[in-house]
């Protein structure tokens, strides 16, 4: 079925090449053939080789030997119209060479003496006039002879016949180049296609690495080089889903081996049931939950569900409470936080506050954690009046973030210091979930390092609702 399918393309390419290769050549023959008929035609009667031309002459003997155009209807037509050839020059000599079909004798005003289809008697329109030919005795005009244009003539009767078969040969030759020259460039141009075909049974397969050539800039060219882009999308993206289902087991295992672990051990009497042993597994327990809850999130984000309530809110006076939260764990750890509003009194803006709080909440908490101790974390914000959008910026000066780590620093479970990451309680999807909710409500965030040294992260919201 599916060789099947590409011969089939195969042939319509090899069909529509033939179909323009025909009518190509038939419209050139007929064009030839019609242009040749007609320059030979007017060659011979401007060099008076024509046999109209020496059918004139007779008749213009014949009506000066009897003085009328009596009895010139055999003379005409010959045998065809009495059974009898006759003699002389308009005999069976002439005649092999000449058919009367198509002749028709008028005198001078156009009124027709004899010729086959016309009847005798009727009147020739002015506009064929001009097309005939003279007959006149002694310069006076007794008649006018035409010859109807379907009709053969005989010298160039021949002639054209050999050109009709020359037009003929030529065409045949024509065409089967052109269908040699046309299965090539088939073969080559359905090239890219079979590679794609190929490659896309490989990629339903399972195959992801599979890529195809680009073999030039052309539209196939484009198709291979969006299909090649598609396979590694395709590629990333399923490695990206098996590193974030061994993070999500990783990351629920702990927990729930503590957790097990704990109560285990009360159990078993190991351990007594008090406060504080109760306390670390519901410590546990807390930290579980706030894992699935920031899964959640990033699953509706990912299905475009993620719902904003919007309301007008003063971003220096969310700031503020943010940093407020932060506080206790900036003193916890000897840093000290400070929120900059750059002289401003208020900037408004139709956000959603809790997914904001959010935002800031995890930026701030990802900045305490590689802030030094005696550091610094600082939450500036301002607004930008040219764009009509606010700019808030967190920033540590602690040690940094790699280039590496720029590159992934929003990834979902990403840690460049994986331990001190877990000991301090982290997720690994606080900054994945910054960067959704920034993006639902059409900002930009971004994560660089300080001049001074540090990180920062930039995050810039349209302060109306797009």
């Amino acid at each position: 079925m599916r060789s099947g399918i590409r011969i089939g393309l195969v042939l319509k390419f090899l069909l529509a090449f033939v179909l323009v290769v025909l009518v190509g050549i038939g419209t050139v023959s007929l064009m030839a053939r019609s242009a040749a008929e007609r320059e030979v035609r007017y060659f011979m009667d401007d060099s008076g080789f024509t046999d109209l031309q020496r059918v004139a002459d007779y008749l213009s003997a014949y009506y000066q030997g009897r003085g009328s155009w009596q009895g010139v209807e055999p003379l005409v037509f010959g045998d065809r119209m009495t059974g009898h050839h006759m003699p002389g020059p308009m005999g069976r000599g002439f005649m092999s060479r000449t058919t009367s079909a198509g002749l028709t004798l008028t005198d001078p005003s156009g009124v027709v003496i004899a010729g086959e289809g016309r009847e005798i008697g009727s009147a020739i329109p002015d506009s064929e006039l001009t097309s005939a030919t003279l007959i006149s005795v002694d310069g006076e005009a007794v008649g006018l002879l035409f010859l109807d244009d379907a009709a053969p003539l005989g010298p160039e009767a021949g002639l054209l016949e050999r050109v009709g078969r020359s037009l003929v040969m030529a065409a045949i030759v024509a065409g089967g180049v052109a269908l040699i020259v046309g299965g090539l460039l088939i073969y080559n141009l359905l090239r890219p296609v079979r590679d794609l075909t190929t490659a896309a049974r490989a990629l339903a397969k399972g195959d992801l690495s599979r890529r195809v050539r680009v073999r030039g800039e052309d539209e196939l060219g484009d198709l291979s080089q969006a299909f090649n882009q598609m396979a590694a999308n395709l590629e990333r993206a399923e490695s990206q889903r098996q590193e974030m289902t061994a993070d999500i087991a990783h990351e629920l295992r702990n927990p729930l081996a503590v957790i097990q672990a704990r109560l285990e051990a009360i159990t078993d009497g190991v351990n007594p049931a008090t406060s504080e042993n109760l306390a670390a597994v519901l410590e546990q327990s807390h930290l579980l939950n706030h894992l699935v809850e920031d899964l959640r999130t990033i699953a509706l984000a990912d299905a475009g569900q993620l719902a904003l309530e919007r309301t007008e809110v003063d971003l220096i006076a969310l700031a503020r409470r943010v940093g407020k939260n932060h506080v206790d764990q900036a003193q916890a750890k000897d840093v000290e936080l400070r929120v900059e509003i750059n002289g401003m009194q208020e900037i408004m803006a139709s956000v959603d506050p809790v997914r904001l709080e959010q935002v800031l909440g995890n930026l701030l908490s990802n900045a305490l954690r590689h802030a030094p101790e005696g550091g610094e974390v600082v939450l500036d914000i301002n607004a930008d009046e040219d764009t009509g959008a606010a700019r808030i910026e967190v920033m540590d000066d602690g040690e940094g973030i790699s280039e590496e780590a720029i590159d992934n620093v929003f990834a979902r479970f990403y840690r460049a210091d994986k331990a001190r990451s877990r000991e301090a309680g982290g997720t690994g999807l606080g900054l994945a979930i910054a960067r959704k909710l920034v993006e639902a409500h059409g900002g930009t965030i971004r994560a660089g390092n300080r001049p001074e040294g540090g990180a920062i992260f930039t995050v810039e919201i349209p302060r109306q609702s797009p």
